[in-house]
């Protein structure tokens, strides 16, 4: 708009820009309110999904705790079917997991452990649910996948002892039992002193290494 134009030219040539342009300024004005809104109420949405996710999970270890095993099945698969990326889904593969395998399900546990190998965010999460399945497999006596599934584990770091304690059940589940025990020693040896399982391990290195011991 030229500067020198008088008030009334200046009025006219407002009027005839905002006659071609005005519809443009009103709907580009539409579009970022709707951008603004949708997206405050994108991320309403996904802060009331985690909280009813939070609720249920909350309700399962509650029913957990009370012994319902009906209850924590319920709340679990509530969460697995409703709010599978919350990551309260996968606690609750673990804990139905777990339950499958008290219940002596060896196989419903091995298709809720590898759910949470599949969806899983966490990778503490992921360590868990492939120790727990190895341990399944090896309990059901798969012992190929098993072996296929530890060797394929990469960088352990920090969950490198329990691989080395799950190679040595393996090794001892197929009888060689020599293997088992340098597996079992490894585990021990490079596991934290405060480790809580460090008993148990201590028990599973003393019961090979008797019988790999030459007889004097």
């Amino acid at each position: 708009m030229d500067v020198h134009a008088t008030e009334k030219e200046q009025v006219e040539a407002l009027k005839k820009w905002w006659k071609e342009n005005g519809s443009s300024v009103i709907s580009g004005l539409l579009l970022g309110l709707a951008l603004l809104l949708g997206g405050k109420a994108w991320f309403g949405y996904q802060d009331t999904q985690q909280l009813n996710a939070s609720n249920t999970y909350a309700r399962m270890m509650m029913a957990q705790k009370a012994g319902s095993v009906e209850a924590v099945r319920n709340s679990a698969n509530e969460l697995i079917t409703t709010y599978p990326d919350s990551g309260y889904a996968s606690l609750a593969t673990l804990m139905l997991a777990r339950q499958a395998v008290q219940d002596g399900e060896l196989e419903a546990a091995r298709t809720q452990l590898q759910w949470t190998i599949d969806h899983t965010d966490s990778p503490e999460i992921l360590h868990v649910a492939r120790l727990r399945l190895i341990q399944v497999l090896i309990a059901g006596q798969q012992y190929d996948e098993a072996a296929t599934l530890l060797a394929a584990t990469s960088e352990p770091r920090a969950w490198a002892y329990q691989y080395t304690q799950l190679q040595g059940d393996l090794a001892a589940a197929t009888g060689d039992l020599e293997k088992a025990a340098r597996a079992y020693r490894e585990a021990l040896d490079s596991m934290p002193e405060q480790a809580t399982d460090r008993g148990l391990l201590t028990v599973k290195y003393e019961s090979v290494v008797g019988t790999t011991e030459p007889e004097q």
